[in-house]
């Protein structure tokens, strides 16, 4: 009697191969909006990370800090929060860093498209500054929010960040509409 050789047939390669195509179907549209969610979770986190930043350094130093639109990581520009921000002591109140010393952090702009937009007062000048004791600085202390969109925006992504004038951070739920500050 000749040995049976093991191993799979024509057919149930096929079937194997058919079952794989219909997973893959199913699985990569919920993998990129999971990547998606991740991305943008990410990207807001790292913002209101920022402004605490800046509210605790300006009650530790004494003095007001202020944080604004950055895209090249050294001064203030006129340019969208996405392109980056910067963390600078700001005694003065001045619109730009006035030295590289006064510098706190630079951070660099997101990677992807998404776009980060604020309401006034925040979107008057690109910057978000606080007092010694923590709160906004009077011209700002109606609070205002800031909102991430991805490209193309979908709604229920949408993440929403309120600052109100306490300067405390309260963030929505994605797709919700954003707190009131």
């Amino acid at each position: 009697m000749k040995p049976r050789m093991a191993g799979l047939t024509l057919l149930e390669l096929v079937v194997v191969m058919a079952l794989a195509a219909i997973l893959v179907t199913i699985a990569v549209p919920n993998y990129t909006e999971f990547m998606t969610e991740n991305r943008m979770a990410s990207e807001m986190n790292g913002f209101a990370t920022s402004l605490m930043l800046a509210r605790r350094e300006d009650i530790k130093r004494g003095q007001e800090v202020t944080v604004c639109a950055s895209s090249n990581g050294t001064d203030c520009s006129d340019g969208p929060w996405s392109a980056g921000w910067i963390i600078y002591r700001n005694p003065q109140n001045a619109s730009q860093v006035p030295s590289a010393s006064d510098l706190i952090r630079a951070h660099t702009g997101f990677s992807s498209s998404d776009t980060l937009t604020a309401s006034t007062p925040f979107s008057t000048n690109q910057s978000v500054s606080f007092t010694p004791l923590g709160i906004l600085v009077p011209s700002e202390l109606t609070g205002g929010t800031f909102t991430l969109e991805d490209s193309p925006v979908q709604t229920y992504l949408t993440r929403c960040l309120a600052l109100g004038p306490g300067g405390q951070p309260t963030a929505a739920e994605p797709g919700a509409p954003c707190p009131t500050s």
